[in-house]
């Protein structure tokens, strides 16, 4: 990931979908809406869970996985239009497994996740959002400690 210039603004993920990106089994995010942003993003769980996914994938201690912050920065690698034939195809990548309902839908590939070493709590909103001025120097004191971007803002 290239050195950023400013904090990029956050995408709000529910559990348990950040827990497997985090861990790198799901490398697309899927979107009903276009993105045309590309570059970094922070990523934040939503306050609210995927109950059907928890049990699909079997996770147990549901209340276990953070929730209400910022958890980690990636990379908004591309964005495509996902046709029935890809949907199927990408399935081990985006891990959805029911059919899109409508369509357009669309594949948002993310690479290049850095978790943040704590949660940084704030509360999400949809589509990309800036990040709240309460925690911009959290932040941004953060983003630096990864090496990703200068401490003075």
């Amino acid at each position: 990931m290239d050195r950023l210039t400013e904090i990029p603004p956050a995408l709000s993920i529910r559990q348990p979908w950040v827990d497997l990106i985090l861990r790198g089994e799901k490398t697309i995010e899927v979107r009903e809406w276009r993105v045309k942003r590309r570059g970094a993003v922070l990523i934040h769980a939503s306050g609210t869970i995927d109950w059907k996914t928890m049990e699909l994938f079997g996770y147990d201690d549901v209340l276990d996985l953070p929730r209400g912050g910022l958890l980690a920065v990636a990379e908004i690698l591309d964005v495509f239009e996902f046709t029935r034939e890809s949907w199927l195809e990408m399935m081990p990548r985006h891990r959805v497994l029911h059919p899109p309902v409508r369509e357009p839908i669309y594949g948002v590939v993310l690479g290049g996740i850095i978790p943040l070493s704590k949660k940084i709590p704030c509360r999400g909103q949809r589509m990309f959002f800036p990040i709240p001025h309460a925690i911009e120097t959290r932040t941004r004191c953060e983003l630096a400690n990864l090496g990703l971007i200068d401490s003075s803002g």
